[in-house]
């Protein structure tokens, strides 16, 4: 795993990723015209034939990752790549076929020379480069070379629910050659022949990693009395990398283990960093994007309104408290997509094919169009674009009661999208909102500029494929 500003970022994905950019890059790069860049300085393009086939590229790498080509659980389906190529294509095509006329407009590519033929070769060129690279990856995405060698220290809970990552076949990048007993743990999981228990050699850890070529030693015991610190010492010494379970399972799930978290770890663990630069540049993002969109949405806003209160009668615009920044009530405003007594028999989730939900409520919310009143939001400032999604006191109230550091979601400002909200499906029930936590607790541990990018580029995925709405 790399870690980049904070955020742990798959290296399998990174190679691959940088290998179809510059592959496609290489490939347009044959395939454009012979232009000089005296003739692009003409036209008043400051671009050379390399950084435009290297800015289409990007282009096209970009619109992979947001259809999720780069995730894991892509190489698991043949069927499943092959529908998001397709998505990603009419995302690619477009900033293709606008780039060309644009080219052909300023006189560079002349209908003459055939700029449409360009267009179908820059296509062709991207869809065989990662028809190769991913037929190559494929090869190799099941053996172990891209996966760390690691001990686990412990045969407990926490070792058993490592091992069933395993079982799940959702180990992503690390194969576990051993799960040695140690602090009197349960032997829920069947170890290796060392036990740290009873071994009186203070370098048999260290000797066992090293014979198995393990390059990682995973601390998962349930119990610290009696940790094997000399053997753990050993190990660090000679080299071998050693992590306890909460930040082993942060950096492979992408979220923290609530049932094992622990004040201690939250407070000496690295993350939290909220600085002044970082909140600035997050609300300017906020204000600007929201100004932007709004150009676009008040047509499709207007047109919501008036169907919205057609339908059924009851206000378009739906008015809700929730719970923002440091615990403190605002207004969340949404258009109706419920009955307007939706409510009479009390507060209550929403559910699957929820009955109060009006026909039109059923598109708008599918499509997300329901959301678009919360860019005043924005503006007001009590929600971002990125972060956990804000609840209902009544609700908060009942899972801070339920879910331990359920509140420190809230030191941040809620968002309209989230960690959570790509990674996990809609829930409306304690286990979902536990389940939530884990996300937003590691959005809330490695927030920065750079995760809330990675979080808008993976809700285009979630809007296109229509994930989690109800």
């Amino acid at each position: 795993m790399l870690r980049i500003f904070g955020h742990f970022v798959p290296v399998p994905a990174v190679l691959l990723g940088c290998a179809e950019i510059l592959l496609v890059a290489a490939a347009l790069y044959m395939v454009a015209p012979a232009i000089s860049p005296q003739e692009l300085l003409q036209a008043g393009i400051h671009l050379t034939k390399v950084e435009f086939s290297l800015g289409l590229s990007l282009i096209a790498g970009a619109s992979m990752t947001a259809v999720g080509l780069y995730n894991y659980d892509v190489f698991l389906d043949t069927r499943i790549m092959a529908i998001k190529i397709l998505m990603a294509l009419t995302l690619v095509v477009p900033a293709v076929g606008l780039i060309i006329l644009f080219l052909g407009k300023s006189s560079l590519i002349s209908p003459g020379d055939g700029w449409s033929a360009l267009f179908l070769k820059s296509t062709f060129a991207w869809m065989s480069c990662v028809a190769v690279t991913r037929a190559a990856f494929l090869r190799v995405s099941d053996s172990n070379l891209f996966r760390r060698r690691v001990v686990v220290v412990g045969t407990g809970v926490r070792a058993s629910r490592i091992a069933d990552l395993v079982e799940r076949g959702a180990n992503r990048y690390f194969v576990p050659k051993g799960f040695v007993h140690a602090c009197g743990d349960l032997r829920l999981v069947m170890g290796a022949p060392l036990d740290l228990d009873r071994t009186t050699d203070d370098h048999a850890l260290a000797h066992y990693a090293r014979d198995i070529g393990a390059r990682e030693i995973v601390v998962a015991t349930d119990e610290r009395r009696g940790m094997p610190v000399s053997q753990l010492l050993h190990c660090k010494i000679e080299g071998i990398n050693v992590v306890d379970y909460l930040t082993f399972w942060e950096r492979e799930n992408s979220r923290i283990d609530i049932e094992a978290l622990q004040p201690s770890w939250l407070i000496f663990s690295d993350g939290f960093r909220q600085g002044a630069i970082n909140a600035f540049m997050k609300r300017a993002f906020d204000i600007v994007t929201a100004l932007g969109l709004l150009i676009f949405a008040l047509p499709v806003m207007a047109v919501a309104a008036v169907i919205v209160r057609y339908e059924s009668p009851g206000p378009a615009l739906y008015r809700q408290e929730r719970t923002g920044l440091a615990g403190k009530s605002f207004t969340l405003l949404k258009f109706r997509s419920m009955r307007n007594d939706a409510e009479r028999d009390g507060i209550q989730w929403a559910s699957n094919s929820d009955p109060r939900v009006t026909r039109v409520g059923a598109v708008i919310r599918k499509f997300r169009i329901d959301e678009l009143p919360q860019l005043f939001n924005f503006l007001n400032g009590d929600m971002s674009f990125v972060g956990p999604r804000p609840e209902r006191p009544f609700f908060v109230d009942k899972l801070a009661e339920a879910i331990p550091f359920y509140r420190e979601r809230h030191s941040v400002k809620p968002g309209i999208t989230g960690w959570a909200q790509v990674n996990y499906p809609y829930g409306a029930s304690l286990e979902d909102a536990k389940a939530k936590l884990a996300y937003d607790l590691y959005y809330v541990k490695n927030r920065t500029i750079f995760l809330d990018l990675v979080i808008l580029v993976h809700t285009i995925r979630v809007i296109l494929f229509r994930e989690g709405a109800r």
